[in-house]
């Protein structure tokens, strides 16, 4: 079973302390019996991948902290297991559904070109401690940094999907199509799925 703990993280060097807290509340307000953490660059664990992180930091923003947010994600879901989701995604729904029965799940987006037009996105990404695809994503990672350009095919969508592709793991990662990233919170409860989520600042959701 998915471990009923969420996590975010900003990883930029100067953390907007004050939006991880309104973060923190939103999602810890929809789901009082789960853990909510909150991670930047001074509580984060040891990376694995330490050199593709070391790399990260002669980036520009905000790709640098979007790489960063990748790498820290898919170690983080692997060794303890959990949901993970990016800092600026605020829930209209609880996940308690969304986590019964499936060992791992993700979120997806549209078009990234017109020769990719539905890839899967960890947007938000929930997964069993210890999950096969999140270790393929560990190994995989610093050959698609070597090859890839860009944080979408390096560590981002484009990543995600041929993990999950070329390792087989579309038969044990469900994707949840329904969920789709509204901007504003009106258009995500008017969509009628199952699940959605506002990409808005915490202030303006939180009641």
């Amino acid at each position: 079973m998915i471990p009923k703990i969420i996590y975010t993280a900003d990883l930029s060097e100067a953390p907007d302390k004050e939006r991880l807290t309104a973060w923190r509340h939103a999602w810890q307000t929809m789901h009082p019996e789960w853990d909510v953490v909150t991670l930047t660059l001074d509580t984060k664990p040891p990376i694995l991948n330490y050199d593709q992180w070391q790399q990260t930091f002669g980036l520009a923003e905000p790709a640098a902290s979007a790489a960063r947010l990748n790498l820290l994600r898919y170690e983080v879901m692997a060794r303890e297991g959990g949901v993970f989701v990016d800092p600026d995604r605020l829930p209209l729904r609880p996940l308690d559904e969304l986590v019964a029965g499936v060992g791992a799940f993700c979120s997806t987006i549209a078009s990234h070109g017109a020769s990719r037009t539905h890839m899967l996105s960890p947007s938000v990404l929930g997964a069993t401690r210890n999950h096969p695809m999140l270790w393929h994503a560990i190994r995989d990672l610093p050959h698609s940094v070597l090859v890839y350009r860009g944080v979408w095919d390096q560590s981002g969508p484009g990543f995600l999907t041929r993990v999950v592709r070329d390792h087989g793991h579309f038969r044990d990662v469900v994707p949840f199509h329904w969920a789709l990233f509204e901007r504003g919170e009106e258009a995500a409860k008017a969509h009628g799925g199952a699940f959605a989520f506002v990409q808005a600042k915490p202030a303006e959701v939180v009641a």
